[in-house]
C-alpha cells in the first residue's frame, strides 16, 4: 500500500531528500487526487493531502502542489487545456505544481514580480527566474503568472528543453519535495496555455481555494505531533501532566479548527477574505503550538537525531513560513482590515 510505503520512507525522505514520485504516482493510480472534481469538493482534497502530511510532511507538501494546479485548471474556462491536463494530473501521470509564490507576494507588495511577458502573435515570450517551484522536474507543468508591461497574465509552464531546472539551495527539511529554481528564456507561452483571459476575477476565484488546501498539510503535521504525544504518554503521563497543554486540549483546538475548515470548504464561494486569511493563520498557529508541545512531550529522546518529532517540528516550521507566511498573512489581515487588500484590489480591477 502506497501509504505504508511512504511511512518506511519518510525518515529517508527527510535525511537523504528522496522525492517520493513512485508514492505519488500510485496515490494518483489509487485516485487520491480524482476526489476534486469541482469547487465542492476542497474538503476531500484537504483530508487526502493531510492523510499523507500525517506521515511525511514533504510528501504532503508535494500533494498540495499537484492539487493546487489540478485546482487552477478546474477554474479555468479553457476547456482543451482542461481536457488534455487534467485526467493525468489526477492520475499522476504528470506531477506539477504551483509557481504563485512569488506573485502572491508582489501583488501584496512584498517583492517583485520575477516573471516578465511580451505580447507576439499567438502567445507571449516569457522571460525570468523563479527562485524556487515545487514537485516539477523534466517533463512536469505548473502554473504560473508575469507581467506584461503591469498587467498580469497566468499560463501553464510545460518543463520541455525550453526550460533550466536548476537546484542549488539545501533545505533544512523538505529536500524530498523536488524544489527547483526555474528560469525561462524566451520562453513562447502559446495563447492555447492560457489558464484565463480575465486574470483578475480568476484569481479572486482560485486564491480562496488556493490557501485553504494548505489547511491539510497543517492538519497532517499537527495529528503526527499528537501521535507523538500519546506514545509519550504511555510512558510519561506522570511527568507530562505538569506541561501546561494535553492531548486532549491540543486534540480539541484540531477539532475546532476542521470544523472552521469544514465550513470554509462547503462555502468557498462566500467566504470573505478576512476569514480565509485568519483561518490559514490560524492553522499556522496551532501547527507550531502541536509541533513545540510534542518536542516537550518527547524529553530528551525527540533530541536524538532520527527521532520522528524531530522531523515533524521541521516540517511543521514549514507550514509557517511557505506563501502565505505567517508575516504575509499578517500584513494582508491588515490590508483588509483597512479596506485594502490582494482580492479587494482584484475587485476594484473588475469592476473599473
Amino acid at each position: 500500500m502506497a501509504l505504508q510505503k511512504l511511512a518506511n520512507l519518510a525518515p529517508r525522505i527527510d535525511t537523504e531528500g528522496i522525492y517520493a514520485k513512485e508514492i505519488i504516482n500510485e496515490l494518483g493510480a489509487s485516485e487520491y487526487f480524482s476526489v476534486l472534481e469541482s469547487r465542492e469538493d476542497l474538503l476531500k482534497a484537504i483530508s487526502n493531502i493531510s492523510k499523507v502530511a500525517q506521515i511525511c510532511g514533504t510528501t504532503g507538501f508535494c500533494m498540495w502542489c499537484q492539487f493546487a494546479l489540478i485546482w487552477y485548471l478546474l477554474n479555468s474556462n479553457n476547456e482543451n487545456l482542461k481536457n488534455e491536463l487534467l485526467p493525468k494530473l489526477k492520475k499522476a501521470e504528470i506531477l506539477g505544481g504551483t509557481a504563485l509564490s512569488n506573485p502572491m507576494k508582489a501583488f501584496a507588495g512584498i517583492e517583485k514580480n520575477q516573471l516578465k511577458a511580451t505580447k507576439v502573435s499567438g502567445g507571449y515570450i516569457l522571460n525570468g527566474t523563479l527562485a524556487w517551484v515545487s514537485n516539477i522536474e523534466q517533463g512536469s507543468v505548473f502554473g504560473a503568472i508575469a507581467l506584461d508591461a503591469d498587467e498580469p497574465i497566468m499560463g501553464i509552464i510545460r518543463c520541455d528543453e525550453r526550460v533550466k531546472l536548476s537546484c542549488h539551495i539545501k533545505y533544512s527539511t523538505l529536500e524530498g519535495s523536488a524544489t527547483k529554481s526555474v528560469t525561462l528564456k524566451e520562453y513562447f507561452l502559446p495563447d492555447s496555455d492560457i489558464l484565463t483571459n480575465d486574470i483578475y476575477s480568476y484569481l479572486i476565484k482560485i486564491t480562496p481555494g488556493f490557501i485553504l488546501l494548505q489547511a491539510g498539510i497543517a492538519a497532517g503535521i499537527i495529528n503526527a505531533s499528537l501521535e507523538v504525544i500519546e506514545s509519550s504518554n504511555k510512558t510519561h503521563s506522570h511527568i507530562n501532566v505538569y506541561l501546561p497543554f494535553s492531548y486532549e486540549s491540543l486534540k480539541l483546538e484540531l477539532d475546532e479548527l476542521l470544523k472552521r475548515v469544514k465550513n470554509a470548504a462547503f462555502n468557498i464561494n462566500l467566504i470573505s477574505p478576512l476569514e480565509i486569511l485568519q483561518l490559514r493563520l490560524d492553522a499556522s498557529f496551532l501547527t507550531q503550538k502541536a509541533t513545540n508541545a510534542a518536542v516537550l512531550f518527547s524529553g530528551t529522546k525527540g533530541y536524538f537525531k532520527n527521532a520522528k518529532i524531530a522531523r515533524v517540528q521541521r516540517e511543521g516550521n514549514f507550514v509557517l513560513i511557505v506563501t502565505p507566511s505567517i508575516k504575509h498573512l499578517l500584513k494582508e489581515i491588515e490590508e483588509v482590515k483597512n479596506g485594502n487588500g490582494c482580492i479587494q484590489k482584484w475587485k476594484y480591477k473588475v469592476a473599473s
